[in-house]
């Protein structure tokens, strides 16, 4: 059966390649460039290798394989439908190849008997590993949502409120501007913030429906109505008025939504007060999501603090601490409030940049590193003192795995730092 196998193993994961394709929900998986280079030999491998267990002490290796994968597919939420799919696919097309290398029945029984339990074996493992690995996504962006939901409520609700006072006053200065260009909402610092935080901090909200739906139509009808009568005076009131009661309503809604949840607070890094890193699966996930289905683009930037060994050997823990502490609060006042920001590891701080290509990313990481270069940070001890950060940016690039683009912002980083400190460069 080996030897059946490893002579066709090309022409199956090609079938399968082929047939996966033409099926709508798997080609998102699958279209990428990364992953069409890789699938085929990938597969090609998982089927030899899936088939050539011989001895006893094999076993544990091959089991560990199946289970590696099921983790890797749990990851990048391919739906175990398709996983269960391609199996039958390959069942499928081995048994024609059995049948045919062994006309009798008789002959070929034995052996179509082993390639089923061997293939139904290989999902039993994948769906095992699948399963716990579903479960610990669920338990992380559940802890996230409730993360969330500690903040200090009473001052984000202000906060949003401001956000969307501004952006209304911006407007009607922009009307009077020959040059000004027309924006929308969406786009705007709120509309950032509802779709890439509000959505989540509030999910299963009722109001949640209703301010996406006024959000549209204030894009959609009511901005264009208003830009389209900025030279008549009575129309443009009008356009004007209708704006602002949808303005208004969008508000109440606001903080309604606000008001539905108490204040609890939890999920922090207990010496940064950035997001704790258990949160960085769930809020990426829901990027990458989001990214692939709207065709929109979102960076990662992983900062390191350079010589912070020799801050915490020269000036002891304490002051380590302490300037972790400040290099993380001015990180957080550097971004939007639409953005994450995380506690990685050690001395390395991520964010993830919502709606940001690969030239605003490296903007924003230049921005921090040049900020934090020319402040002085300040030591238990009353002295004062000068620290860089070396940074790796990563765009999403429609790969599926998130972890691909933390590896490349990742290299990147490592880039940077043999290269000299104090720089960001792009992965």
């Amino acid at each position: 059966m080996n030897e059946l196998v490893l002579a066709h193993s090309r022409g199956l994961a090609e079938n399968f390649y082929q047939q996966m394709m033409a099926q709508p929900e798997a080609r998102r998986f699958l279209e990428h460039e990364q992953v069409n280079r890789q699938l085929m030999a990938s597969m090609i491998r998982w089927l030899e290798q899936v088939f050539s267990v011989q001895e006893p002490e094999q076993v544990p290796a091959a089991v560990e394989r199946q289970f590696e994968v099921g983790r890797v597919h749990a990851r990048i939420n391919v739906p175990i439908s398709l996983v269960s799919a391609g199996a039958r696919l390959h069942k499928k097309c081995l048994l024609e190849q059995v049948t045919q290398h062994w006309p009798a029945p008789a002959d070929w029984l034995q052996a179509a008997t082993y390639l089923v339990e061997v293939i139904d074996l290989s999902l039993e493992l994948m769906s095992q590993a699948f399963v716990s690995g579903a479960d610990r996504k669920s338990r992380a962006a559940e802890a996230y949502r409730l993360h969330n939901l500690g903040m200090n409520l009473s001052v984000e609700r202000e906060r949003q409120r401001a956000s969307l006072l501004d952006w209304s006053q911006e407007l009607v200065f922009a009307l009077h501007q020959p040059e000004a260009v027309q924006g929308t909402l969406r786009h705007a610092e709120f509309g950032l913030w509802f779709h890439h935080q509000a959505m989540s901090v509030f999910e299963g909200a009722p109001e949640l429906e209703q301010m996406a739906e006024m959000l549209r139509t204030i894009d959609l009808q009511l901005l264009p109505a208003l830009w389209e009568t900025r030279e008549d005076r009575v129309r443009m009131a009008e356009s004007m008025a209708a704006l602002q009661r949808e303005l208004r309503a969008l508000g109440f809604l606001l903080t309604t939504l606000f008001d539905r949840f108490i204040e609890l607070e939890h999920g922090r890094d207990a010496l940064t007060r950035l997001l704790d890193r258990r949160f960085l699966p769930a809020v990426l996930n829901r990027e990458v999501r989001l990214a692939m289905r709207s065709g929109g683009v979102f960076s990662v930037i992983l900062f390191d603090v350079d010589w912070f060994k020799q801050v915490n050997d020269s000036h002891g823990h304490e002051a380590g601490d302490r300037v972790l502490q400040q290099v993380a609060g001015l990180l957080a006042d550097s971004v939007r409030s639409s953005d994450f920001c995380f506690r990685y590891g050690g001395e390395e701080l991520l964010v993830v940049l919502v709606e940001a290509g690969a030239e605003q990313a490296l903007v924003v990481a230049d921005k921090v590193r040049d900020k934090l270069m020319n402040s002085e940070l300040s030591l238990p001890d009353g002295k004062r003192i000068q620290i860089t950060v070396s940074g790796g940016v990563a765009t999403f690039d429609g790969h599926p795995d998130y972890e691909q683009l933390i590896k490349r912002a990742d290299q990147a980083l490592y880039r940077a730092k043999a290269g000299g400190r104090n720089r960001c460069l792009p992965g």
